[in-house]
């Protein structure tokens, strides 16, 4: 079966050291998220939606007029195909902002993290599969078995109940779909945009998306210049830097192996959120992060 040119399959292309970094970089980025987040909402008050949507439209915001001071945007023209990348990455990314956020509120933050973050390597090896037809090698789905029992103990979440409880776990898989969707997207480069431009110009546009629904919650710019500090340090550590990282790492990290290692984002949470929150990690929480650590072991790059 024939690929997307410049889609690249597991093992065809050899994963560089720089690239495998630059996703593990992302994943400890995405983990800053959380801690920065609770800071800003017990802070503010500000409901999930409109810190997701402060972070999206900072980080772009931020992005583009870096690239505009060294002069990288001039020099830019957007043909239709990278237009549309830019336009289809905003919609997913606000899909899974949105989806991912509702369910935090519908169930639980550890239920909604442990459902979407589980779910996306599995979407993805799963599509990976069937669609491209090719089987993922037996390291990775070892480490992604390895990477999930890692999970679980990691955030110990009991099984929700419930209406409610169901429809936060499917909102949960549809933000898995979607950032899984993100990384398939990406791997195929579109000549002329590279990682910097199209996280800008995307979260720039996917922020728009989601304000809407962050005013239905109740949306206010933060009163203090120490909460404004946490806005831009969301956008440009866990959403500007994150992201320019993990796109550029797609350029020979294979999806399933970049999403596998996007799990590191809840161990980062977790460890940030003991020293910063003072929330406690027992022993089978640490015996989980353990397990994620070994799983990234397990897919390093080889010489």
């Amino acid at each position: 079966m024939t690929r997307p040119e410049g889609a690249h399959a597991p093992g065809e292309v050899p994963i560089r050291r720089v690239d495998f970094l630059l996703v593990l970089v992302a994943a400890v980025c995405w983990g800053t998220g959380g801690v920065l987040g609770s800071l800003l909402v017990r802070r503010e008050h500000l409901g999930v939606l409109s810190v997701a949507s402060m972070r999206m439209l900072t980080g772009g915001l931020l992005l583009l007029a870096g690239l505009g001071l060294v002069g990288r945007l001039h020099t830019v023209r957007l043909s239709r195909a990278a237009l549309v990348r830019i336009v289809v990455t905003a919609f997913l990314t606000a899909v899974f902002e949105v989806s991912f956020f509702t369910a935090v509120v519908t169930v639980s933050v550890s239920t909604a993290t442990l459902v979407t973050i589980g779910a996306s390597p599995v979407l993805v090896a799963l599509w990976t599969t069937v669609v491209r037809r090719h089987r993922p090698e037996r390291t990775v789905v070892t480490a992604l078995v390895i990477a999930l029992l890692g999970l679980v103990l990691l955030l110990g979440v009991a099984a929700p109940a419930g209406t409610a409880a169901g429809l936060g776990v499917v909102l949960a898989v549809l933000a898995a779909g979607a950032f899984g969707a993100v990384t398939i997207i990406n791997e195929r480069q579109v000549p002329g945009l590279d990682a910097a431009i199209l996280t800008g110009y995307s979260f720039l546009l996917g922020g728009c998306m989601v304000l809407p629904f962050a005013l239905a919650f109740g949306w206010h710019l933060p009163h203090t210049a120490v909460n404004w500090g946490l806005v831009v340090v969301m956008g440009l550590v866990p959403t500007a830097g994150a992201y320019v990282a993990f796109l550029t790492g797609l350029r020979t990290v294979p999806a399933t192996t970049a999403v596998l290692l996007s799990l590191l984002e809840p161990l980062t949470a977790a460890v940030l959120a003991a020293f910063v929150l003072g929330e406690r990690l027992g022993p089978l929480g640490i015996l989980g992060g353990a397990l994620l650590a070994l799983a990234v072991v397990l897919v390093r790059p080889r010489d």
